[in-house]
């Protein structure tokens, strides 16, 4: 594992990378077999911060920061409203679709073995990375510098979809009865 690219070869950095990848990798799975759903978001959460742990090690600050930011931040927590909304008693038919569900992890289990053992086996050279590669300072660049254009066209964008979004949402409220 130390022959990838950033990967901590020894001491204190061995210990983190392996450790975080040990609690991603239990975090993953708990977050399928978990009986509960609200567990299943804890370990999530678990899953998430452990690979932001791993993008930093691998001098991925960026990636890191949006890792926590979107998906600890904003995903998870739309999973726990969601879970919260709908309550407890929103697991109907949980028995019958077990069996399937087992049937499908197993089939996705063998097919990921399956090529993550061929990806393994396979030689490839190591390719260099430009220096400073994924750090905040060269995406900021590519945002702000090359493709500022794209970015503004896209906020613009996403500013119309959230007023539409509330004009809908108003105009919905207004057509219901009032008690």
């Amino acid at each position: 594992m130390s022959e990838l690219a950033g990967a901590p070869a020894g001491g204190v950095g061995a210990v983190v990378f392996w450790a975080s990848a040990g609690l991603a990798l239990a975090c993953a799975l708990l977050t399928v077999l978990s009986g509960r759903a609200i567990r299943s978001a804890v370990f999530l959460l678990g899953t998430v911060l452990s690979i932001a742990v791993l993008y930093t090690l691998l001098d991925a600050h960026f990636l890191a920061a949006i890792q926590v930011i979107v998906y600890a931040g904003a995903v998870v927590v739309l999973f726990v409203f969601v879970i919260m909304l709908l309550g407890p008693g929103s697991e109907v038919g949980r028995q019958r679709r077990m069996k399937l569900t087992r049937a499908l992890g197993a089939a996705s289990l063998l097919s990921v073995g399956g090529v993550l053992a061929w990806a393994l086996a396979a030689e490839r050279p190591e390719a260099a990375l430009p220096e400073g590669f994924g750090t905040v300072r060269s995406v900021a660049s590519a945002l702000f510098r090359e493709n500022v254009f794209t970015f503004e066209a896209v906020s613009v964008l996403l500013l119309v979809a959230i007023i539409g979004a509330v004009a809908v949402a108003k105009g919905k409220k207004s057509q219901e009865p009032r008690p």
